[in-house]
């Protein structure tokens, strides 16, 4: 199968599958990249999430894209994110074409009562996959801990990337 097809097809599917935002999406795609094509290897994709994370954009729009050009150029990066975005496009228009019709069934109330914890479970999931991932010494630890410690106390996300991001070069060099 080309490449671009295979693109496509990946990114389609997590799209297509994956309820909840981009991060619940990150164990699908996860899956689909490093376990079952081995186009990425898990440090790899780690490393992706984190860039795909401070750039602009949604996070799994951000993967899409740099997956797919890594792979395949400006085609590929084409291909991911089209697949990627195809699908719950197609899906949100259809439930926003129906959904007045059906939003005081009670059944489309228990439907989204039951998708908050599976979706939290897939975020968490994903969260506990980037931690194995990037936490491998007390380095990144400390650098973990600062960093959830500054946004508990409600330091703004870019200064706690920015200041992450220094101390982990500091950390770097020095030790």
């Amino acid at each position: 199968m080309p490449i671009l097809l295979q693109l496509a097809l990946a990114f389609a599917r997590a799209g297509l599958l994956t309820f909840g935002s981009g991060y619940a999406m990150l164990a699908l795609i996860e899956r689909e990249v490093v376990h079952t094509r081995s186009w990425l290897t898990i440090g790899q994709f780690a490393d992706v999430v984190a860039v795909s994370e401070i750039t602009p954009g949604p996070i799994t729009v951000n993967l899409a894209t740099f997956v797919g050009y890594r792979l395949a150029g400006l085609p590929g990066a084409i291909a991911a994110t089209g697949g990627l975005i195809a699908a719950p496009m197609a899906v949100l228009l259809i439930i926003a074409h129906n959904y007045a019709a059906v939003r005081g069934a009670p059944w489309v109330d228990s439907t989204f009562r039951a998708l908050r914890p599976v979706v939290t479970a897939l975020i968490l999931f994903a969260v506990y996959r980037m931690g194995a991932a990037s936490i491998s010494d007390w380095r990144t630890a400390a650098l973990f801990i600062a960093a959830f410690a500054a946004l508990l106390l409600r330091v703004h996300p870019i200064y706690v990337a920015i200041g992450g991001t220094a101390a982990g070069i500091l950390l770097m060099r020095l030790w």
